[in-house]
């Protein structure tokens, strides 16, 4: 007769946690479930109100919540059949981050390279130069005759070349590329590598979270921003150039829809009313965004975590 004997596993080593230690624990978790609650709650709400029939939104037209008895999609169907104006927007504001984040990435980088060597004459003080525009900045007015002077106001270029670095991803990439041992670049070297060799086939690969982390932030920058199309595209004609998102800010301010040249469909009596195609137009410039932080997420803490800390 066969005996089974039980295969005892080892006990894991758990760390025995303090009625202290449980309360913070339980009061921690519960704060975080409050704040995130707070944020996604008018997250949750302005995505229901544009996917709720107008007969559940006219039903309960003061509810914060109104929940559909079915899931639509008409009113983003009527909205980007009527609205060529949106259509552009969304166009200017992809080719933006886009050709915004490559462009501020490759002069991080560009800039970020050379000032992590040691043998580069003078780098403290071109260093001390990039720090000092941290603390002190030439303001709104100096920076908009600077833009306007070289002739690039109510032009697409006013709102790609003024963000075109920040010293503070910067200083973040170049701190990783001191982080990386000398031997790397003295064995590519002996095999004939030139600096542009060793970044582009050695470095650049190695810095991919880092690179990821920083985009991300890059991205976010030009999908969101409106302020530099208010102070440098302000002429008639410069309004076809006009982002996504300060389309956005019209109609939100104004609460009206206007700004979407919808023509005679402002008269259409299908036409869902003005909070649900807010709402709808909401969706669409903050989905993007959200569908692309999960892609980046695991490059996300990394990255940070390599590029700020040294050895």
């Amino acid at each position: 007769m066969n005996v089974k004997q039980k295969v005892k596993r080892p006990a894991r080593n758990r760390i025995r946690q303090g009625s202290g230690d449980r309360v913070f624990s339980v009061l921690n978790t519960s704060v975080l479930i409050v704040l995130s609650l707070v944020v996604l709650l008018p997250v949750f709400s302005v995505f229901l109100l544009s996917v709720t029939p107008m007969a559940d939104v006219q039903r309960h037209p003061n509810a914060f919540i109104v929940w559909p008895g079915e899931i639509t999609l008409s009113h983003y169907d009527w909205l980007f059949r009527g609205s060529s104006r949106l259509v552009d927007a969304y166009g200017v504001t992809i080719l933006r981050t886009i050709g915004g984040t490559l462009a501020c990435l490759i002069i991080t980088v560009l800039t970020a390279y050379p000032m992590s060597k040691k043998y580069l004459p003078g780098r403290n003080g071109i260093m001390m130069f990039f720090f000092f525009t941290m603390l002190f900045t030439g303001g709104m007015i100096p920076t908009y005759i600077v833009v306007s002077t070289l002739k690039l106001t109510n032009t697409f270029w006013a709102m790609i070349l003024p963000p075109l670095m920040s010293v503070y991803y910067m200083i973040i990439m170049r701190t990783f590329f001191q982080s990386l041992p000398e031997e790397l670049d003295e064995s590519a070297r002996i095999d004939g590598a030139n600096e542009f060799v060793i970044l582009l086939r050695i470095i650049l690969p190695l810095a991919l979270p880092t690179l990821a982390s920083i985009g991300l932030f890059y991205a976010v920058y030009h999908w969101n921003s409106f302020m530099d199309v208010i102070i440098y595209l302000s002429g008639g004609s410069a309004r076809k150039l006009w982002p996504l998102q300060m389309i956005l800010r019209e109609i939100v301010i104004n609460n009206n829809i206007g700004e979407l040249s919808l023509g005679g469909l402002v008269q259409d009596p299908r036409r869902p009313n003005t909070q649900a195609i807010i709402s709808c137009t909401i969706v669409v410039s903050a989905l993007p965004i959200m569908c692309l932080y999960p892609f980046l997420q695991r490059y996300f803490v990394k990255g940070l975590l390599v590029g700020a800390v040294k050895g």
